[in-house]
């Protein structure tokens, strides 16, 4: 069994679940890349977690953060899909930058 990420202390710090406000650009890049907005609170919550260096977070679906992720939900065909996708997101106020599939 896996456990949660080192940012995610206990059930009450899900704080990744909350609304994120989505930018133009992110929506555009979504539509183009065909990822959904939706899997944006998981990359939050069991993306690998680092800070850019220029004021926003980057996470990163790794298979070690999927594996995690299936222990919680299940084995399913669409985490598998997640692999490899990232997002931004502005530190100062959680607006998503944009998102994307790491190459």
């Amino acid at each position: 069994m896996h456990s949660l990420p080192s940012h995610i202390d206990r059930i009450s710090e899900l704080e990744p679940f909350r609304a994120t406000r989505i930018s133009r650009h992110a929506r555009t890049r979504a539509q183009q890349r065909a990822i959904s907005t939706k899997c944006v609170p998981l990359l939050k919550a069991y993306g690998r977690r680092e800070h850019d260096g220029h004021g926003a977070i980057r996470y990163l679906m790794t298979k070690d953060a999927i594996a995690v992720l299936e222990d919680v939900v299940g084995r399913s065909a669409g985490l598998e899909r997640l692999a490899g996708v990232y997002i931004v997101v502005s530190a100062a106020d959680d607006t998503l930058i944009t998102i994307g599939h790491r190459t």
